[in-house]
């Protein structure tokens, strides 16, 4: 006995019927699954440590991630040139640095970039001429044939200026009790050597978060 063709057509909708109820108790229990997992499990925190004592700040590992997987993390390029810090100042000297001015939040992100005095010195041959700042710190261009060179360098040290309003209380409530506090006019200056974190505060200026690793910090 053959079938019709209704009778064939009828077959396969109930396949399909079936299929179709199959993959909705599936997607129903993926849906269920994940909504448990999210609420069970602790968020993973922005400011942590590694087991190799490597610092994690906003997906970027110090002393670990280069420039290019930096720019990934934080979706956005940065502007990389040579700061000659003056002397007295806490950063003197020639450093390498890669400016964020804006991220998702418009917190900025200064990332410095391990480069030891020879690559300095060959960078800075290279440079454009320098142009100074209202405080003394100067800048200077890199040559475009360095540019290439300079993504694959390593982040040792990182910088935010958050757009929001930090104080000293949030600090402690995300990071413990400051291991050092020094006072001075209406800037305030906090250690958290657990993080590698130095953070500025001043009512008349945005904060700055300094992060390093804590091992190196201790060197």
């Amino acid at each position: 006995m053959h079938e019709t063709p209704q009778h064939k057509n009828h077959s396969i909708d109930r396949l399909a019927l079936k299929i179709l109820a199959v993959a909705l108790v599936v997607t129903a229990l993926i849906f269920l699954w994940s909504r448990s997992q999210y609420h069970s499990s602790p968020q993973t925190p922005d400011t942590w440590l590694d087991q190799d004592g490597h610092l994690h700040v906003l997906g970027i590992v110090l002393d670990q991630s280069t420039l290019r997987e930096a720019e990934t993390a934080l979706q956005s390029r940065s502007d990389t040139a040579l700061y000659i810090y003056p002397v007295g100042s806490e950063k003197a000297g020639l450093k390498l640095e890669s400016y964020f001015p804006s991220i998702a939040d418009h917190t900025q992100v200064i990332l410095r970039l391990a480069a030891d005095d020879a690559l300095l010195k060959a960078m800075e041959s290279r440079a454009s001429l320098p142009h100074e700042y209202p405080n003394k710190v100067l800048r200077m261009n890199l040559a475009p044939t360095d540019l290439p060179d300079v993504q694959r360098l390593r982040v040792i040290e990182l910088t935010l200026v958050p757009s929001a309003t930090i104080t000293a209380d949030m600090l402690a409530a995300r990071f413990g009790q400051p291991d050092g506090r020094q006072q001075t006019g209406d800037t305030m200056k906090l250690q958290f050597n657990k993080v590698g974190l130095s953070a500025t505060l001043d009512k008349d200026n945005p904060a700055m978060l300094h992060f390093t690793n804590p091992a190196q910090r201790r060197n």
